[in-house]
């Protein structure tokens, strides 16, 4: 059984980087935000698209990274986290829900801005739970990968959120962005005080948004500067749970 629970795991990572590809290499980044493109022939809720479907080098990067981290965090709880070191039931379930909500969110909110937004945020709490002490083996939330991870659902749902307010309740873009961006804040910080000894959640939320500043350059440079804030933020956390 709880080689099962391994292969389970491993099964839910190979269809969620096997939906993420197909989404980044088959669809245009067209559905940008509408304040961005000013199209009307336009999906909401994808201002988290400069993550799932990368047209920039550093967005590439992270992409590819959690790609990376996520086979690799697979491969290690076949290898490594087997016999009396396998994984509780309570965390396979959670690492599958979290991969398998992270696999079909973005194609939903695509058709359904709502339930999709809500799906990503279910996927952050199942990462979250992964790695909360009081939920979880205390070896998830040392790990690397997961903290990669992490980090990551952390930017994608707060993106979304952003974009699905501005659409839905016609807050201005940059409030919206705003919004996002102190709620992804005040998230990450929560979560690496409860993980101190894993610093990659912050780096990898702090390398997201340099990738949205990158990305916003030019159509949207209050978007790219509230990123370069929230980045400056982030520095003095880092610093403390790594000093």
């Amino acid at each position: 059984m709880k080689r099962i629970g391994s292969l389970l795991v491993g099964l839910s990572v190979l269809f969620f980087v096997a939906s993420s590809m197909k989404m980044a290499f088959s669809l245009d980044q067209n559905p940008l935000p509408i304040f961005i493109t000013e199209e009307i022939d336009f999906a909401p809720n994808l201002l988290a698209a400069v993550f799932l479907i990368p047209e920039d080098p550093a967005t590439w990067i992270i992409l590819v990274a959690v790609w990376t981290a996520s086979l690799l965090f697979a491969a290690q709880l076949i290898y490594r986290f087997h016999g009396d070191d396998a994984l509780r039931p309570a965390d396979v379930a959670l690492l599958v829900g979290a991969f398998v909500l992270a696999a079909i969110s973005p194609w939903v909110a695509l058709e359904a801005p709502l339930p999709g937004f809500l799906m990503c945020v279910l996927m952050l709490m199942a990462h979250i739970s992964i790695v909360s002490r009081k939920f979880s083996d205390e070896r998830l939330a040392r790990n690397p990968f997961v903290g990669i991870l992490l980090g990551w659902a952390t930017m994608l749902t707060f993106t979304a959120f952003s974009s699905f307010i501005n659409d839905a309740m016609a807050i201005p873009p940059e409030l919206a962005s705003i919004s996002g961006a102190i709620l992804a804040c005040i998230t990450t910080m929560a979560v690496q005080m409860r993980i101190p000894h894993n610093p990659l959640c912050t780096i990898t939320v702090m390398f997201a948004f340099l990738a949205v500043a990158a990305a916003m350059i030019d159509a949207a440079p209050i978007i790219a500067v509230n990123s370069v804030l929230a980045i400056a933020s982030l520095t003095f956390l880092l610093v403390r749970v790594t000093t």
